[in-house]
């Protein structure tokens, strides 16, 4: 009867490869929400690691079977995983941040929601586009694009073979340079309504000083912005589609482009 020998060779290289799919449960989005059990994130990494492992190229290389040698593995793993869920992640948390300033722009700071996929709370408008901008992640096929890229990299880059050097940093400082342009762009007609309703609450406070402008215009400020939010949100949804359309074409070209360590 054979030993389980054979078995124990293939239990480290498992292992790294369940990691690098929990480095995307981390991040990306709808897999890091806490809204999902972490035992069903947990079964779903196992069983994708399960399934993947028998198509891995190698199996056993290299690997140390150290504590000290396995830990900078882990972490090379993990990198990966990350990498792809962060740039994932950026349209819908910029259009977030979007929605966050067209309602404070409106005075709604202070109607705040709790937001269980950050952990935070957010007003009622950024949390409105926070749903659209995870929905039309989902649309475009974000979710099967992050996976597709988690997969490719294993053919591009061998377990712990993932270098520090490779993190895209130039790619995130660009997404976030193009994050911020569409959150002001989502907020752009709120803010410039309610500019408008400002200049001419100082205007009607100079000629009527009887008239309490301030509990009226903020009534005001809260109808004229959400009509404006909502007459516009089909624009917003086209935005939030390219942008999405555009980072995920993005990360595809970055998991292209990894290389092997030292090659």
């Amino acid at each position: 009867m054979p030993g389980i020998e054979p078995l124990l060779a293939h239990v480290v290289p498992f292992i790294l490869v369940t990691t690098r799919l929990v480095g995307l449960f981390l991040f990306a989005p709808m897999l890091s929400s806490v809204s999902a059990p972490r035992m069903a994130k947990a079964m779903l990494a196992f069983m994708l690691a399960a399934a993947v492992y028998p198509a891995m190229p190698v199996h056993t290389t290299d690997i140390p079977l150290s504590l000290i040698g396995l830990v900078p593995l882990l972490i090379s793993e993990t990198l990966i995983g990350v990498c792809v869920g962060l740039i994932a992640s950026v349209p819908v948390m910029m259009l977030q941040l979007g929605g966050h300033v067209t309602g404070f722009q409106m005075g709604l700071s202070m109607a705040s929601v709790y937001n269980p996929e950050f952990e935070t709370q957010s007003d009622v408008v950024g949390e409105t586009l926070f749903y659209l901008g995870f929905a039309v992640f989902l649309a475009v096929g974000g979710l099967e694009t992050t996976f597709g890229c988690v997969l490719e990299s294993y053919e591009r880059v061998p377990l712990g073979g993932m270098a520090v050097s490779s993190v895209p940093l130039e790619t995130y400082v660009g997404l976030a340079r193009a994050g911020f342009e569409m959150a002001l762009r989502v907020s752009a007609p709120a803010t410039a309504i309610v500019f408008l309703i400002m200049v001419a609450m100082g205007f009607v406070m100079k000629t009527m000083p009887q008239l309490n402008v301030m509990s009226v215009g903020f009534a005001i400020k809260i109808v004229a912005g959400l009509l404006v939010t909502a007459m516009a949100l089909q624009v917003i949804s086209n935005v939030a589609s390219d942008e999405t359309s555009r980072v995920l074409d993005l990360l595809g070209q970055w998991t292209r482009g990894l290389a092997v360590r030292g090659g």
